[in-house]
C-alpha cells in the first residue's frame, strides 16, 4: 500500500530525482537500502538507459553488441 506523502528536500536532490523515470519508486528503493545499510550497487538500480551506455562505451565490448546497443539505444528514444 501506498501514502502520498510531502518533505522537503535540497535541491541537488531535486535534481537527481527529476532525471528518474519513477522517482517514487527510485526513493523507496534508497530509503530501504540506507535503513538496511546496504552500501553495494547492483545493475538492477540504474536505469536500462544509463547500462547500455556505460557498456556501450567500454572497450572490451564487440563492435556487434555496440551496434545492438546504439540500435536499442535508439528504439527507447524512438519509444519516449
Amino acid at each position: 500500500m501506498k501514502s502520498l506523502k510531502t518533505y522537503n528536500m535540497d535541491h541537488d536532490v531535486i535534481n537527481i530525482l527529476s532525471r528518474q523515470a519513477n522517482k517514487s519508486q527510485y526513493v523507496c528503493r534508497a530509503v530501504r537500502r540506507l535503513s538496511h545499510n546496504i552500501d553495494e550497487v547492483s545493475p538492477a538500480d540504474f536505469p536500462t538507459k544509463q547500462l547500455l551506455a556505460a557498456l556501450h562505451s567500454r572497450d572490451d565490448t564487440s563492435h556487434y553488441l555496440k551496434a545492438q546497443i546504439v540500435a536499442e539505444l535508439t528504439s527507447l528514444k524512438a519509444d519516449s
